[in-house]
């Protein structure tokens, strides 16, 4: 199988692909595309574990951690199976996370999301794991949270910015990563994103689906829900906003990848 791109973010244990896990990998792998599963709950991390574990097509790879709306549940108990997770699966896990802040819908106090984030990154500083991290409405503490913790910061990807060019510039000079979903695609509500794009090297990009949320808008006979192989749609918006090629993009894109999560 040629890889041709890597969707690093795909939430495949949503209930929108409930019996249909295997199907979604192998249609992914068939459009050559390599796929990270996000755990963004000890309970879709330890499914993505065994799945990983399990499979026996070509190698797929996951996140584990505990996404900002279920901190609350974040306790030393999630900790402690969390770090056995990252432990015991050193050939598929290529992150910690999805972890970060969220304070849009607020399904967890600010301060309970804090405390979540900050016992997240000690993980994956004594794994030395990168870190897959999410920020929605919450620039200004999750930029102090990493300005504490600048080695971990410089291996961190911040997935599914939207953000405007102010706040990626902050990212960026962090040292981190900017994932772009299908976000970019939908013109009703991109502007921010399309600016932010100026400024974000091509060698700082990676790109994903968020799979199945985040469909790419406007991409004749797409249907809900998302998969991976659309990213190639994700790509090539990028492409042209950025006017570069859009093979060039995807391979500088590719290695990007390869790099930051260590995939041989």
């Amino acid at each position: 199988m040629e890889i041709r791109y890597t969707d690093i973010g795909l939430n495949l244990f949503s209930g929108q692909f409930r019996g249909k896990e295997e199907r979604i990998i192998e249609n992914a792998h068939a459009a050559g595309v390599r796929v990270i599963i996000t755990g963004s709950s000890l309970h879709s991390s330890l499914c993505a574990a065994e799945f990983c574990a399990d499979y026996s097509g070509e190698k797929v790879y996951f996140t584990a951690g505990i996404h900002p709306h279920d901190a609350k549940n974040c306790d030393k108990e999630a900790l402690k199976r969390i770090r056995e997770i990252v432990r015991d699966n050193t050939e598929n896990i290529v992150a910690v996370g999805e972890c970060g802040l969220d304070y849009d819908r607020m399904f967890s106090s600010r301060e309970v999301q804090v405390k979540a984030f900050e016992d997240q990154l000690e993980i994956a500083g004594e794994s030395g794991l990168p870190l897959f991290l999410h920020e929605r409405d919450a620039a200004d503490d999750f930029i102090k949270i990493l300005e504490k913790n600048p080695d971990l910061a410089k291996r961190a990807v911040v997935h599914c910015f939207t953000g405007d060019r102010e706040t990626v510039q902050a990212y960026l000079s962090l040292g981190c990563m900017i994932g772009i979903t299908g976000w970019v695609c939908d013109e009703r509500r991109n502007q921010s994103l399309v600016d932010a794009l100026d400024v974000i090297p091509a060698d700082r990009l990676m790109a994903e689906t968020d799979g199945p949320y985040l469909l790419p808008r406007g991409i004749k006979g797409l249907k809900n829900p998302n998969v991976s192989e659309n990213i190639i749609y994700v790509v090539r918006k990028i492409a042209e906003i950025k006017n570069v090629g859009e093979d060039e993009l995807r391979r500088q894109i590719l290695d990007n990848t390869d790099k930051f999560f260590r995939i041989k």
